[in-house]
């Protein structure tokens, strides 16, 4: 990918003498977060003691793990989490996408060799297979992954933490789950939402409560959604977010059959919901530049597109 910019992203770049914060800035812009999500089929969340290093996996605790790893449940993401009680052990979250919603485990590994155990073998077992002393609660399936990583970039650092904050003062019930990095810091605060597996931009805590409680409009809220962790990265989460935009979230209790092909214009996706057909046109959009956070004009800043949707042709 070349990394010179377009004379249209030239023109979107800060003044010399500015030095926002990426997040402000692609709020300022309008830079549409959509086709930005993890696409992967499960996720692994390990209580790690802060401070966490960038990256998190140089955690002496983490030795053994890196971001994404293929394990016996597919495509796997390891996300370092802030230690959430007082229990002995290492506390994990397993999370694997189901057909619709997830299945969860919890571990305690007793120490880091232990943890190193368990990195080991989840690549091979599956967790109803492994060893490793269980957790003595189920993972929490509604809840709510705020990247709050600060030692990543200071925009996920403070207003991924403050988002969490306000959330666990307003929401006391809710598992609010602090985690590393997860991409996407320009969009902080930015997060998962669990069981439906969609991440989301610029969020607050009215917009967040919305979501977990199924009452936000998906019309409206589409332009914050980064896309579904169960479509590829780009055209796919694009798509499949203009699909959910039209059936609300009743898609997201239907399963899903995503695939992206090339087309003369650019990308068609198909996909396969609950046995009905939808096919949407997706185009490359505008180029924008990824700027540096808090660095003069910007800079250095990198080449990035935003996608479109041509038409969406629905079932029948």
């Amino acid at each position: 990918m070349s990394t010179e910019l377009s004379e249209d992203a030239l023109r979107l770049l800060p003044s010399s003498e500015e030095a926002p914060k990426c997040s402000s800035y692609s709020r300022l812009i309008n830079a549409d977060p959509c086709g930005t999500a993890l696409a992967v089929e499960a996720l692994i969340l390990i209580e790690t003691p802060l401070p966490w290093p960038k990256p998190v996996f140089d955690h002496p605790l983490l030795k053994g793990f890196s971001s994404i790893v293929a394990t016996s449940l597919g495509l796997t993401r390891v996300l370092a989490m802030v230690p959430r009680d007082e229990d002995p052990g290492i506390g994990i979250f397993v999370y694997q996408r189901d057909e619709v919603g997830v299945k969860s485990w919890t571990f305690r590994p007793q120490g880091p060799s232990d943890l190193a155990q368990f990195a080991s073998n989840i690549r091979t077992v599956t967790p109803d297979q492994l060893a490793t002393t269980p957790g003595s609660l189920d993972p929490p399936e509604l809840a709510v992954l705020i990247c709050t990583q600060g030692s990543h970039d200071i925009c996920c650092g403070s207003e991924g933490t403050k988002l969490a904050d306000e959330l666990e003062e307003r929401a006391p019930g809710l598992h609010v789950l602090r985690i590393s990095h997860t991409g996407g810091h320009r969009f902080a605060p930015t997060a998962m939402t669990l069981p439906d597996g969609r991440m989301w931009a610029h969020l607050d805590a009215d917009t967040t409560l919305s979501i977990l409680e199924l009452t936000g409009e998906p019309s409206r809220l589409g332009s914050q959604c980064r896309g579904w962790w169960g479509a590829p990265s780009g055209p796919g989460q694009v798509a499949e977010r203009a699909v959910f935009e039209q059936l609300g979230w009743e898609l997201d209790i239907l399963p899903r059959d995503i695939t992206v092909s090339p087309s003369e214009d650019g990308w068609t996706v198909s996909l396969s919901v609950a046995l009905q057909e939808w096919s949407v046109e997706v185009r490359r959009g505008r180029e924008i530049p990824t700027i540096a956070c808090r660095s003069d004009g910007g800079l250095p800043a990198k080449p990035n597109h935003e996608y479109t949707v041509a038409k969406i042709h629905p079932p029948g």
